[in-house]
């Protein structure tokens, strides 16, 4: 983020509530939890405990502008870093907020209750897609004799998630998506369910949810709501090298889309059912919940 603005740590740690009921509902995790410690496998026992005894991601990035009095809620894989860059390019003193749920946010700041919130989404098979993508492309650029010291995103994500490491395939890793592993139960930020992620007190959404795939509209939309300069989302996601040409980004996500597997497209489609329907279906240009009253 930008250096010279206002953080918080709105609560020591994201909500915990529920750890150990989510652990109860996963007969699986409990079932291989026991069948390690019985083979003396406590390494990879003390691995599945860890992720048991976590609990789903929810202290994604916030971002509050007094001067706009806006929230925006970060949804990880959905142009996050750009919506994040304009945002405090438009406004040098917001606040980034982490470490909590937005729900834990209002709690603990009820007057951004009557600030303008919004969040963006996007539909489950392009943002598992870009998930998967991101792993095999940190793979292959953190081997050989360049390899850096530093542990990259897939060692970490890798390291943490029992399974994951033999998801190679796409289709594969939405079947381990589809896992007690991969629920929501214990989700990193990234593949948490998105309205899961981005939901404010009470279980509501935001009074303005937009979509990547009409990222350009929506974004003006939300500009034109906050009296803000309408300028187009800076392109920082150069994984692929898209940044110089947006059109050719959509391009190549929705040409991806379309590739993906039956198999595959199923399993996303139960898994993230309630994301589907927020975003819209998969192939009707449905559009999510638009603004709402001041």
């Amino acid at each position: 983020m930008t250096t010279g603005n206002s953080r918080r740590r709105a609560g020591a740690a994201p909500a915990r509530a529920g750890r150990v009921a989510s652990l109860a509902r996963r007969p699986r995790v409990v079932g291989d939890l026991a069948a390690k410690l019985a083979r003396g496998r406590l390494g990879e026992a003390f691995r599945i405990a860890r992720v048991a005894s976590g609990a789903p991601d929810l202290g994604a990035e916030k971002i509050v502008s007094h001067r706009f009095r806006c929230l925006w809620l970060c949804n990880p894989k959905v142009a996050s870093r750009s919506i994040a860059s304009a945002l405090l390019q438009a406004d040098p003193g917001a606040e980034v907020v982490s470490g909590a749920s937005a729900a834990a946010l209002l709690e603990a700041r009820p007057e951004l209750e009557e600030y303008f919130s919004f969040a963006f989404v996007r539909r489950p098979v392009g943002r598992a897609l870009s998930l998967h993508a991101e792993l095999r492309f940190a793979e292959q650029r953190n081997q050989g004799p360049q390899r850096s010291a530093k542990r990259t995103k897939r060692e970490w994500f890798f390291a943490r998630y029992p399974g994951l490491e033999d998801a190679r395939s796409f289709t594969a890793f939405c079947r381990w998506l589809s896992s007690a592993y991969g629920s929501d139960d214990f989700a990193d930020r990234h593949f948490l369910s998105q309205h899961v992620q981005i939901r404010l007190t009470d279980g509501r959404l935001p009074r303005f949810v937009g979509r990547l795939e009409t990222l350009d509209a929506d974004w003006r939309t939300v500009a034109a709501r906050l009296g803000m300069p309408a300028r187009p989302l800076p392109m920082l996601n150069t994984i692929a090298g898209w940044d110089a040409d947006p059109g050719a980004a959509r391009a190549v996500r929705e040409a991806a889309e379309r590739r993906v597997a039956p198999a595959a497209r199923a399993l996303l489609e139960a898994r993230y059912a309630e994301d589907c329907r927020i975003a819209g279906a998969e192939r009707a240009g449905a559009h999510p919940k638009r603004a709402g009253p001041a």
